[in-house]
């Protein structure tokens, strides 16, 4: 969850995005098959689900792909503008921003280093095990209990460390510099030496930073970037050909560009250059929707990317925040008054919105992507969100 405070500080970024180096480029056409047999318009629901997209894009979200798998098979669609300025179509296959889902395949790569201990030195107990063990003293003894708090903690946003990404300083450093590529350090300055927010294991308050630092943990750990074990446990692995993760890869001139409206005078404006610290554990991964249900299936349904010990650690369930339960790198969130409920993560950034969850009671997948940003306040933030009621409605019901 990404800038909620970034509404205060926004009113000077535009400035800043003709003068600086873009790493999202203009748009080009895209066309990506179906990478099956696509039987969507059989779906019993597809009338609904086709409806559902217009009446969404209508209201003002700009473009959006969603995916839903149930027991009548695989429906996908997709409505409206992957770049509004050149026209450019939102396709089915559009790969987008989705923020922090990617701390869900930055929790899976953990547990997959773990299953391959021995070329990796980090065990079950890694979890259980204080990050000073791994973090140097002049980190953790400026980092609001630095010196307490253990990896399975800060996987589970457990720990009472501030959220780099609710610092005002850390948003005026971003308008100074849109494009910059931040180092975890660098990213650890915005909260040294302030107060914890609450003793480690008391609740869960989530925070971007956790992520940060359990990057930090398996670059000293083994001694190799994240980025690169990421696409050799993770992404290789699975053959996610249409994931890509900032500022790590270079992206390609097809992704969508993020809009958001900057003034809450329903005009949207494009966000996509403003860089929020991609790369660093909590957001940056950039794919689709038939990846993210590449990554769900194996994870969650198929169960053949995890061991069954690690799926198990995994989803074992801490304290709540609002409306999530938080697992090892994952959440337990849409929770319903019969017991039903969703796992897997929520993708929120300036320009973009990302949601990939299975519904296990339900056997029900949904995924979706939408390149307008939700986190911050605006007239269409509360479109969004009847937009998520209603895709609960339709596709539990």
């Amino acid at each position: 969850m990404i800038m909620k405070k970034f509404i205060l500080l926004m009113c000077a970024a535009i400035i800043f995005f003709s003068c600086k180096k873009a790493q999202i480029q203009p748009t080009q056409p895209l066309s990506v098959s179906v990478p099956w047999i696509d039987s969507s318009s059989r779906h019993p629901k597809s009338a609904a689900f086709t409806a559902l997209l217009k009446k969404y894009h209508d209201k003002g979200l700009p473009g959006i792909s969603l995916l839903v798998n149930d027991a009548s098979g695989t429906w996908v669609g997709a409505i409206g503008k992957a770049d509004i300025e050149r026209n450019i179509p939102f396709d089915v296959g559009q790969v987008s921003k989705v923020a922090s889902i990617t701390k869900l395949f930055i929790g899976t790569l953990v547990f997959k280093l773990i299953e391959d201990s021995a070329n990796t030195g980090l065990g079950y107990n890694a979890l259980n095990t204080k990050i000073n063990n791994w973090l140097p003293s002049s980190i953790t003894n400026k980092l609001p209990n630095g010196n307490k708090i253990t990896l399975g903690q800060c996987m589970k946003h457990e720990t009472g460390v501030p959220d780099v990404i609710e610092q005002d300083a850390f948003y005026l450093a971003v308008l100074n510099d849109p494009n910059k590529i931040w180092k975890p350090e660098e990213l650890l300055e915005f909260v040294y030496n302030k107060s914890p927010i609450f003793k480690p294991g008391d609740t869960a308050v989530y925070s971007n930073t956790n992520t940060v630092l359990v990057i930090m943990v398996i670059e000293a750990a083994t001694n190799k970037d994240h980025s690169d074990l990421l696409k050799q446990y993770v992404l290789n692995t699975l053959h996610l050909t249409n994931t890509f993760y900032q500022p790590h890869d270079v992206l390609p001139n097809t992704v969508a560009q993020g809009y958001f409206d900057l003034y809450n005078n329903n005009t949207i404006v494009n966000v996509s250059n403003l860089v929020t610290g991609s790369g660093n554990g909590y957001g940056g991964i950039y794919s689709n929707v038939f990846d993210l249900l590449t990554l769900e299936n194996a994870l969650f349904i198929q169960q053949t990317l995890l061991s069954q010990k690690s799926l198990a650690v995994m989803q074992t369930y801490g304290k709540k925040d609002d409306t999530n339960y938080y697992g090892y790198g994952l959440q337990k969130s849409y929770i319903q008054a019969n017991g039903d409920y969703g796992i897997g993560h929520k993708g929120r950034d300036l320009g973009y919105s990302a949601n990939l969850f299975y519904f296990p009671n339900n056997r029900v997948t949904q995924i979706f992507l939408i390149n307008y940003g939700t986190d911050a306040k605006s007239n269409l933030r509360q479109v969004f969100y009847d937009f998520q009621d209603d895709l609960l409605k339709l596709t539990l019901q």
